[in-house]
């Protein structure tokens, strides 16, 4: 994963839009699937009982394809029944509740310049965050079950009895 933006990249200019940009488009490169990249002011709580928080949330699905998620509630990562997103669904965007905690709706897309572009608009024009460096990401990487395992740990059961 690209490192997290950070002010000190360019001391002399400090982090801009376009930064955030493209730092975005390299960071969805290296995303595997079921990967989550949550971002929001860097001094907002990320518990279930804060208030009010403008948030995205980048989430990587099958066939190069992210889900973005936008709301002022914070959000948990969704659980999806599959990571593929037929063809018909992408690049539009998509207010049908089905994520209680997403309030500001939602977008397939292939394209991880849009996905950034929709982001930063997010929190430059309608969140009205001044500057990158007011915010803050949170990355999960996605938990691959069985991996590095040659043996199961000693004392576990085998089997059924």
């Amino acid at each position: 994963m690209t490192q997290q933006p950070d002010a000190r990249a360019d001391a002399s200019m400090g982090m801009d839009w376009e930064f955030m940009e493209r730092w975005l488009v390299d960071s969805m490169g290296d995303m595997p699937r079921a990967a989550v990249l949550d971002i929001g002011p860097h001094d907002a709580p990320v518990d279930a009982d804060a208030p009010d928080v403008d948030c995205a949330q980048i989430q990587a699905l099958s066939s190069s394809t992210f889900l973005l998620r936008l709301s002022t509630t914070v959000m948990s990562v969704p659980l999806l029944g599959g990571y593929g997103v037929p063809r018909e669904s992408r690049d539009i965007w998509h207010y049908d509740g089905a994520f209680s905690d997403c309030t500001h709706g939602y977008l397939m897309s292939r394209s991880r310049r849009r996905v950034a572009e929709i982001c930063v608009a997010w929190f430059r024009d309608r969140c009205g965050f001044a500057a990158p460096e007011q915010l803050g990401c949170s990355y999960t990487e996605p938990v691959v079950l069985g991996e590095n395992r040659t043996s199961p740990p000693s004392g576990a059961r085998q089997g059924y009895p």
